[in-house]
């Protein structure tokens, strides 16, 4: 016997072949051209429900849901003409009818042979009722998720869309707003300068001895007035800012020139026996700034101070240029400014809380800071032991707008 050879009892392989055939797990059925069933394992019995014996010589199509019965006369005639190892149905569903009638899903691959110029077709018959209920909830859960993406996509769309009409309602309000705003303030501007007009004709007709209590009322209306302008000023500096309508204009100023001007006109607001002090420090004096944006830098920061001292003390506003650079500070003996305040110092409306019972708009401050960050400048807030307020500003000379 040559080498690699064994001896194998033909009955043990037909007894093997026999075993395959009927252990197998799937059901195995073998037809004819015709259709006839002509051999099948007890897998496909248990299958379909039939008994032994019960299927042999019958139409392999009455194993078919009766609307696939003609059809699928079609496909076996096109398959026995054109044999070819397949799988059926792929791309669409198959199904199997019991003998009951029941339906069930099923998965069949086709091979075929041919026996003394017979063709035979061998079909392996699988029950896929439990993939089939997975795909059916996946494709449930699926449709499912596809309805809540389309009803939350139909929210957002209808969110989407509130939002674009607040945001156009916002835009209507700020018109608005801006619209009375600059109204109100030119509005105003007229009787208060009428007013002003009035009180200084009053104080002129009152000159002389014995007319101190006029004088003093005059002065009273006089200061109110000054009130009222400044808190104009900060509200239509304020929506200006808002707008973005804060153009800068550099030209070259004389920083000692615009100080003591400033001063002087400052001198009216002062309570009694309040001094406001002015020194600059270097030779240089000359910086290229917005003039309009320095003066009101300048000017909030000494108006708080007077507003925040007490009487009989001293204000002063102290400047000094390096290299085209402008540094000052203004500082205060007053109230100072509480450690939990200081970080809102520069926030919109926000007032400390020492300060409250004290006439303010709680702007000033906050419009100093637009200024400073147009002009790119920095300012930072100091105090000693809570007495007394230091504001410490640096100015580059040439600045560019943002």
């Amino acid at each position: 016997m040559p080498n690699g050879e064994t001896n194998v009892n033909p009955v043990h392989l037909e007894r093997v072949r026999e075993m395959l055939f009927t252990s197998a797990a799937e059901g195995l059925v073998l037809v004819d051209r015709s259709g006839a069933i002509r051999m099948h394992n007890p897998r496909l019995l248990e299958l379909f429900a039939y008994d032994e014996g019960e299927l042999l010589g019958r139409s392999i199509e009455e194993l078919l849901p009766d609307p696939f019965r003609s059809s699928h006369k079609h496909f076996r005639q096109d398959f026995n003409a054109r044999p070819a190892k397949r799988h059926m149905g792929r791309g669409r569903e198959l199904f199997g009818k019991r003998k009951d009638g029941s339906v069930f899903p099923v998965e069949v691959g086709l091979n075929h042979f041919t026996v003394d110029g017979e063709l035979y077709v061998m079909g392996l018959v699988t029950d896929i009722t439990e993939r089939h209920k997975v795909e059916q909830a996946l494709h449930q859960s699926n449709a499912e998720l596809e309805k809540r993406v389309e009803e939350r996509t139909a929210e957002l769309a209808k969110g989407a869309r509130a939002v674009e009409i607040a945001y156009q309602r916002e835009k209507e309000l700020n018109v608005l707003k801006s619209r009375f705003v600059s109204m109100a303030s030119h509005e105003f501007r007229t009787p208060l300068s009428t007013i002003m007009g009035s009180a200084d004709l009053i104080a002129r007709y009152a000159e002389g001895p014995g007319n101190e209590k006029v004088h003093k009322h005059v002065q009273r209306i006089k200061s109110k007035v000054r009130d009222l302008t400044a808190i104009l000023n900060d509200f239509l500096s304020f929506e200006r800012f808002e707008q973005g309508d804060v153009p800068a204009a550099p030209e070259e100023l004389d920083v000692v020139h615009l100080c003591i001007s400033l001063i002087e006109e400052l001198r009216g607001m002062v309570k009694p026996g309040q001094v406001l002090e002015y020194d600059h420090t270097t030779d240089e004096r000359t910086v290229t700034l917005d003039r309009s944006m320095l003066v009101n830098t300048i000017s909030n920061l000494v108006t708080n101070a007077i507003k925040y001292s007490p009487e009989d003390s001293p204000i002063r506003l102290r400047t000094s240029v390096h290299a085209g650079c402008l540094s000052f500070s203004v500082i205060d003996h007053g109230m100072g400014i509480p450690p939990t305040d200081q970080p809102h110092l520069f926030e919109p409306f926000f007032r400390a809380q020492n300060v409250l019972t004290i006439q303010g708009t709680g702007l000033g401050l906050h419009l100093v800071k637009r200024y400073l960050d147009l002009m790119g400048g920095t300012i930072n807030y100091t105090t000693a032991n809570g007495k007394g307020s230091t504001f410490n500003v640096t100015i580059p000379s040439i600045h560019k707008h943002p």
